[in-house]
């Protein structure tokens, strides 16, 4: 058993004038981690198909051109979306160019340069959430983003001894608590805040 996770989760984000509307928000039902691509990823590809047939519905957003980033932490999992969901119309996926990979690299750069964006986005009042929000369960996922911007913080461990090093990362998985969904919105907002980094 693959003792590594990844998180199914997934922000629709439309930007315009420094703002961002948060259209849509889907996770896996359980808040689910699956592991790697060998374990029912086919679920995760319906759960994006039915996401942007969702998206489809909405007639201002009919015609929308959606990039689909996939954060690739763990191994090959953008390339498994890629490979699954490719050919859907007015659909393409986010390439790293310098990796020559599909997919985005949550390195502790992105998740400060993110963190702080977002955090100055929410500080400008310059985040919306869509009424109806377009997801399976629209109240669940409303409060799914709120319970995981309450937690999602700085984690200190402190060193072990005197010569050791204190360790500090942004984190949300507090008491058995998830960070998928608020991680996802804010790669989006980073990424979508930066054409050049649509790829």
């Amino acid at each position: 058993m693959c003792n590594k996770h990844f998180l199914c989760a997934f922000i629709l984000l439309a930007l315009a004038a420094l703002r961002c509307a948060a259209l849509g928000v889907c996770s896996c039902p359980h808040a689910c981690r699956l592991t790697p691509p060998r374990a029912e990823p086919e679920k995760q590809f319906a759960l994006v198909e039915r996401h942007l047939h969702r998206l489809r519905q909405v007639p201002e957003l009919a015609f929308s051109h959606v990039i689909i980033m996939v954060e690739r932490n763990l191994g090959f999992e953008a390339e498994h979306h890629e490979r699954a969901l490719n050919g859907l119309p007015r659909t393409r996926f986010r390439i790293d160019h310098a990796a020559k990979s599909y997919g985005i690299l949550t390195t502790e750069e992105v998740k400060y340069g993110m963190m702080t964006l977002f955090n100055n986005m929410l500080h400008d009042q310059r985040v919306a959430f869509r009424e109806p929000l377009l997801s399976e369960d629209p109240p669940a996922a409303r409060r799914r983003v709120q319970e995981q911007m309450k937690v999602y913080s700085f984690q200190y461990k402190q060193a072990v001894n005197c010569f050791g090093k204190q360790r500090v990362a942004l984190c949300g998985k507090v008491g058995g608590m998830k960070d998928d969904v608020v991680i996802a919105l804010q790669l989006a907002v980073y990424y979508s805040e930066r054409p050049a980094l649509y790829a």
